[in-house]
C-alpha cells in the first residue's frame, strides 16, 4: 500500500508541474522532456501528462516515448512489440488444452 500512495503522491507532484508549464504556454514535448528529467518513470510522466493536459493514455504515451533517450524508446518499443505479439499469440491459440499436456 506504501508504494501505491508514493507513486500517487509523485503522480501528483508531476501533474502540478506540468500544469504549471501548460498554463505558462509550454507544449506536451516541453512537458514530456521535463517530466522526463524529474523522474525515471515513463509511466507516471505518462499518466501526469494525461492528467494535465486532457490527452487521452494512449496520446499521452506517444508525447512521452517520443522524448525518450533513443536507447531507452528503442527499448520501450521492443517491449511494446513483444507484449503484442504476446497476446497475440494467447489469442490465436485454440480454447482446449495444449498438446502435450495431459488433462488435470
Amino acid at each position: 500500500m506504501k508504494d501505491a500512495a508514493e507513486r500517487a503522491a509523485r503522480i501528483r507532484l508531476l501533474t502540478e508541474s506540468a500544469r504549471t508549464m501548460l498554463a505558462a504556454g509550454a507544449d506536451a514535448d516541453d512537458i514530456a522532456r521535463e517530466l522526463l528529467r524529474r523522474t525515471d518513470s515513463p509511466i507516471s510522466a505518462i499518466k501526469a501528462i494525461s492528467d494535465s493536459t486532457g490527452l487521452g493514455l494512449a496520446d499521452a504515451k506517444g508525447v512521452v516515448h517520443r522524448n525518450l533517450a533513443p536507447e531507452t524508446r528503442k527499448a520501450a518499443e521492443n517491449l511494446w512489440s513483444d507484449l503484442l505479439d504476446a497476446l497475440e499469440q494467447i489469442h490465436e491459440r485454440p480454447n482446449g488444452p495444449e498438446s502435450g499436456r495431459p488433462d488435470s
